[in-house]
Order: structure tokens, then sequence, then C-alpha cells
């Protein structure tokens, strides 16, 4: 038995938690270095993937990001036709995009946040924006931590938020409503072995309206009702993730999906709970 435990650099805590988990437990680990990732093909379709430390041979993989490395996508796909995973590559992929996570969602029929997807066009947004009726929030379909997130309560501050968010580059607009009843606070559920794990919720701080807790929100543990709890899991198993991150808002609709994470940081969780949520995540890793 090897568990696959993926370093980014772009996600720390998880990875070394897991693995600092996986040691007190005496599960064997393969830290896999992301940015020195290859994958070697041969004339005759044989496939090695290596990192600095050399060839990669491993039985499961635990949850993963796969952003801002696109070798990793390829290692990955590779890696978990011979190894045991929750979350299947393209899972993941669906996740980290938040337009293709809207759609797989609505295919479920999962309640959710509603969203409008369209092109990069100030023009198009501010019709959008219109017809949803302010304040609406803007966002890029990827992106982390409350990054590439923007509110505008009017159209000036909705064509200063294009402006920023069009600066990183082509791609496309999410545009959605601005869940004003419950503004500041989200509900985050991880979920692992396709069942709830925990649940907090979270409060921004100050002048921020995000509740990221990268961004100084509080959190809290909350209990979740039991149509909460099925909506998180629900989500998971829409996406296909085995492990995940649901945030939800709770609406004058009730608790909708605002967006699904397949590699949460519940590092920040685990002082909320006497339970240990690292040995839940390491074990169902393992091969059922």
């Amino acid at each position: 038995m090897m568990l696959g435990v993926v370093r980014n650099p772009y996600a720390t805590n998880v990875p070394a938690r897991l693995a600092e988990g996986a040691a007190e437990l005496d599960i064997p680990v393969r830290v896999i270095d992301l940015p020195t990732l290859t994958v070697d093909i041969s004339f005759n379709g044989a496939t090695v993937v290596r990192d600095a430390a050399g060839a990669i041979d491993i039985t499961s993989l635990a949850p993963y990001m796969l952003f801002g490395y696109p070798v990793t996508v390829h290692a990955l796909r590779i890696l978990s036709r011979r190894a045991y995973t929750q979350n299947p590559v393209d899972s993941v992929l669906t996740a980290d995009d938040k337009a293709a996570t809207a759609v797989q969602l609505s295919h479920a029929a999962v309640p959710q946040v509603p969203s409008t997807i369209c092109s990069l066009d100030l023009e198009r947004a501010l019709s959008v924006a219109e017809e949803i009726q302010y304040p609406v929030v803007i966002k890029r379909p990827h992106g982390a931590q409350g990054r590439w997130v923007r509110r505008a309560g009017h159209a000036a501050s909705l064509a200063q938020a294009f402006r920023e968010l069009h600066a990183e580059g082509p791609g496309a607009l999410i545009v959605q409503p601005e869940v004003t009843e419950f503004r500041g606070c989200s509900t985050r559920a991880v979920v692992t072995g396709g069942r709830l794990l925990a649940a907090t919720l979270r409060t921004a701080t100050g002048n921020e309206w995000r509740s990221n807790i990268g961004r100084g929100a509080t959190q809290r543990p909350v209990d979740l009702t039991p149509r909460e709890s099925t909506l998180a899991e629900n989500a998971a198993r829409a996406l296909g993730l085995g492990h995940a991150g649901i945030d939800i808002l709770q609406t004058a609709y009730g608790p909708l999906v605002l967006e699904v994470n397949s590699c949460p940081d519940f590092t920040s969780m685990l002082p909320y709970f006497d339970d240990d949520l690292t040995q839940a995540v390491l074990l169902a890793c393992l091969p059922p």
C-alpha cells in the first residue's frame, strides 16, 4: 500500500496535514511534487509518471488540487488508472470550473444559486445584471479564496469589476444575484467517503462581504438540517466526487449550493471538532 499525496504550492495546508496524519497512522506515503511532474510516453505507449524524486508508484491517491499546473491533469489521469481515488480527474476539472459545476448541478436537479454564464463582454454583463437586478456578484469560472469574485451594486461598479476581471485574460463570466438576506455568511460542509463529515458556519468580518477563511472570516461548528446534509451529499455525488467541500447559502428559497470544491481546506476546521477529521479523510482515501 502506498498513498500518494500531491504537494501543490497553491494549496499547502491540506497535503502537509495529510502527510503528517498518514505518518501518525503508519500509512506509507509518497509525496508527489507537483511542480516537477513529468509524463514519459514510450514508442509502444508505455507511460511513466515521475517527479524530482523519481518514478511514482502508488496504490491510492489523496484528495488533490489541479490548479496551476496543467501537466498534473495528464499525470493524474495515468496514476488514477492504477490507483484508487475518490475523485476522478474529470470530476476535479468540473469542480475547478464554476460554470461547469453549475451546468452539472443543473443536470442533477440540485438546488443552487441562480447563475448566468456569459461571454467576457461588458455590454452583455450589464444586460444580464439589469435582468437579474442589482446587487449582483460577478466572477470568473476559476479561482479560490474569493479571488476573481466581485460584488456590484450598480452599473458603474459592475463596469469597474469587469475591467478588473478582464485584465486576467480571456474566458467567460458568471453573473449571480447577491443573496442579501444572508450576506457575509455561508456554510461549509465537508463530505468524505460520500457522507457528511463536518460543517461550519463562516461569517465575514469588517467590511469584507466574502466569507472566506483566507480573507479573515470566522467560523463555528454547525449542525446541518437533514435537508442541508442531503443537499451537500447530492452536490458532491452530482459531480462524481467522493470527497468535497460544498458551500451553501441560506436564502428565502431555502438552502442553495453556491459552489463545490474538490480539495477543501479542512485544516481550518480541525480546532472545532473532537473527532479526528484528518483520520477520517485518510481512511476514506484507502481502497474499500
